[in-house]
């Protein structure tokens, strides 16, 4: 079995950022911190299917789970804050387009002579349910000054019994969450993202994902895996407000200010051999 760590995001406030303010998520081979990425972003009218990018919680935690996933870890290669804290907004204002259903810029393909804001390949198709959820892992804080802002849980995991970790294939600065019902808007979400972060973050690895692992409403069934079993049939409900908080959400008190309403993330892969 190959296993790999790290962490994912939550989704602060509608305007909070500077000082990793909102509610993050926390992510990384253990736990995680979340990007407050609640920036200011566009207001434009979001499609049918759209998942609301902006609320009291990121999007992609508590949402019914959709069909396909594309998971993204970077390496930040700048050693400015500035120039992240400028990436964060343009990723806040590109993820708050995308999830509407409307592509990354007004010009989304641009005049003849100049390149596109948009690769395009999400065109004419629906929003998909997609979200898009931002953490950030322990390394970042270590590499920007910001140590006093690390929550205390958010740690590197050991090695189980069983793992081949990979380094090149684990950890990580950031990472983006991208679901959707279509392959392709999931896609199209990631490689905007990293289009926009060219110069300023890496793609470090990344992860495809199909099929419902788990449920999050309370009337739908629980999905078999593909060794045929049903997992996860105790898991929390996205209505189930008491156990969100208790389970889910960070309180106040139980990190720095910027993670509260968030949440950790640990992802991990692991190999299912299933004809041997």
């Amino acid at each position: 079995m190959s296993a790999q760590d790290q962490g994912a995001g939550r989704k602060p406030s509608r305007r909070n950022l500077l000082g990793w303010g909102g509610a993050g998520l926390a992510l990384g081979a253990g736990a995680a911190t979340g990007t407050a990425l609640a920036l200011d972003g566009d207001d434009a009218e979001p499609a049918p299917a759209a998942v609301p990018f902006h609320g009291a919680h990121q999007a992609g935690i508590a949402t019914p789970v959709q069909d396909r996933l594309h998971f993204a870890a970077f390496d930040v290669t700048t050693s400015e804050r500035a120039d992240l804290i400028a990436l964060l907004k343009e990723w806040t204002q590109a993820a708050a387009r995308m999830t509407a259903g409307h592509p990354v810029g007004e010009g989304a393909f641009g005049a003849d002579e100049a390149p596109p804001d948009d690769t395009g390949e999400a065109y004419g198709l629906s929003p998909a349910r997609l979200t898009l959820t931002f953490g950030v892992g322990p390394s970042l804080f270590t590499r920007f000054g910001l140590e006093d802002q690390r929550p205390d849980a958010l740690e590197e995991l050991p090695a189980f019994p069983g793992d081949h970790l990979d380094k090149a294939r684990g950890g990580g600065d950031l990472c983006v969450q991208a679901c959707a019902d279509d392959p392709q808007v999931a896609v199209h979400a990631i490689r905007n993202l990293a289009r926009i972060g060219f110069g300023t973050v890496a793609i470090r690895w990344s992860q495809l994902g199909f099929g419902k692992t788990s449920s999050t409403t309370p009337g739908a069934e629980t999905p078999r895996n593909l060794f045929g079993f049903k997992d996860g049939t105790n898991n929390i409900a996205g209505d189930e407000t008491k156990a969100l908080d208790e389970h889910v959400w960070v309180p106040g008190k139980d990190g720095p200010a910027w993670l509260a309403g968030g949440s950790y993330l640990v992802a991990r892969r692991i190999r299912m051999n299933i004809e041997v």
